[in-house]
């Protein structure tokens, strides 16, 4: 990456900040800012224990003003993954908007589940986890309504539909925009090193469209992998050659990999019927790999048998997948291609900790604080209880010497850890 690039990128990211800092805490005006903002919970515990977190956060001014929080949680019984969690947000969005919601730009954010790859945050979900950045510091939550401030200006009513565990930068020259203005579903594509492919969606491209070297392009996807083989990507002309221009990456072969994506309002009451023509869920659907699969001119029904990537399968697995995929054929997959960008992934507590500490590219971009921590100790017959503060915290799950620690918000996420189970106290509570 090119010092340009690089200068351009921290420029870009820092000028967000910056903006949203501005709205905190502020009465946003119509259009300025999102309409509705809905996290996903796993169930009415977790939901219950969000909305209290939204209050409190409301409160202490850290949330722009005259914006509808909503929380939606899963229905009990079976876990529907977050494609399920799609379809019921929708559906509860519906029932409290009705005709309201065709002229509402919304965006959906899964807070995270029960979070078992980044144990710290299974109270409340990854939406809710420190970062240390900003006064009061961010949260998750905060990071993304940031790294998002530009789009609901570019947006036509619909939904943007994003997940709480990853972090994506990127610039664009002056008179460019990123614009959700299309009918179908537009995502976002970043030039990603043809391994991390394997482990992401990827767009296969109509290379008839994309011809320009700008850090922004808009194009038409003719086929949707998810985490395919390199040979694969091979085979169906997923593989891009680097171009001239402020560009991300220095591979001289690269591949367009996914992160967030928009719906528009005719698009996602298409998704109810199809909620109504599935009926209650008792498997995982995936809102990459399960809906994005389905489009573009190129998409065919044979994904819907390859459960090489599912956790746990179902027998109605397959049904399912096949009648999203007939009931999606023909929908438009439009990408928006941003050349200069970034994608972080701080799913695990392994990557939380090397992103949010160790990774100097992260910290330059973000402005990152090396020390943002504050903790209320109290001994409790030889007990240390960490109780969460308004202001600058301690990165959760941080390290407490002498035996057993309290961690978490309130009574309904509290969990007791033993010393052995937590993290290093020097990665967590300082960036070096």
């Amino acid at each position: 990456m090119s010092q340009e690039c690089s200068t351009r990128l921290q420029s870009a990211t820092r000028e967000k900040l910056r903006k949203f800092d501005s709205l905190r805490a502020g009465e946003v005006q119509p259009g300025e800012f999102w309409d509705v903002v809905v996290l996903t919970a796993v169930d009415e515990n977790q939901r219950e224990a969000c909305e209290l977190q939204i209050r409190k956060k409301l409160l202490r001014k850290e949330l722009p003003v005259g914006v509808q929080y909503k929380v939606f949680a899963d229905p009990p019984g079976s876990k529907i993954g977050n494609g399920g969690s799609t379809l019921y947000a929708l559906q509860q969005l519906n029932e409290v908007y009705g005709k309201t919601l065709c002229r509402l730009r919304v965006i959906l954010i899964h807070a995270g589940g029960f979070s078992q790859r980044l144990p710290s945050a299974s109270a409340l979900g990854k939406i809710f986890t420190a970062v240390p950045l900003g006064d009061p510091l961010y949260q998750m939550l905060e990071l993304k309504l940031a790294l998002y401030v530009d789009f609901p200006s570019q947006m036509k009513p619909g939904v943007l539909v994003t997940c709480a565990d990853d972090i994506e930068l990127y610039s664009t020259s002056e008179d460019e925009r990123v614009k959700f203005d299309k009918p179908g579903f537009t995502a976002l594509g970043h030039p990603s090193p043809l391994s991390i492919g394997t482990t992401h969606g990827v767009f296969v491209l109509d290379s008839k469209e994309k011809s320009s070297n700008s850090e922004i392009e808009n194009t038409a996807c003719l086929l949707f992998l998810h985490k395919p083989s390199v040979d694969k990507m091979r085979d169906t002309g997923a593989v891009c050659k680097r171009q001239s221009g402020c560009f991300v990456l220095s591979d001289a072969e690269f591949a367009y990999t996914d992160s967030t994506y928009y719906i528009d309002f005719n698009t996602a009451m298409s998704l109810l019927n199809l909620l109504k023509e599935l009926g209650p869920l008792d498997c995982e659907v995936d809102a990459y790999g399960d809906f994005l699969q389905a489009l573009g001119p190129n998409a065919t029904i044979d994904y819907t048998i390859n459960t090489a990537n599912v956790t746990k399968e179902e027998s109605s697995l397959v049904a399912i997948r096949q009648k999203i995929f007939h009931h999606l054929k023909g929908t438009p997959l439009n990408v928006i291609l941003l050349n200069n960008s970034k994608f972080y992934h701080i799913g695990t507590t392994s990557e939380y900790l090397f992103h949010l500490t160790e990774d100097v590219m992260l910290r330059t971009e973000l402005g990152l604080l090396s020390s943002a921590f504050s903790v209320d100790v109290k001994e409790n017959s030889g007990m240390l209880r960490y109780a969460q503060r308004p202001g600058p915290q301690c990165l959760r799950g941080s390290w407490v010497s002498g035996g057993i620690f309290q961690t978490g918000s309130r009574s309904f996420c509290r969990r007791w850890l033993h010393r052995k189970q937590l993290l290093d106290p020097c990665r967590t509570l300082s960036a070096r």
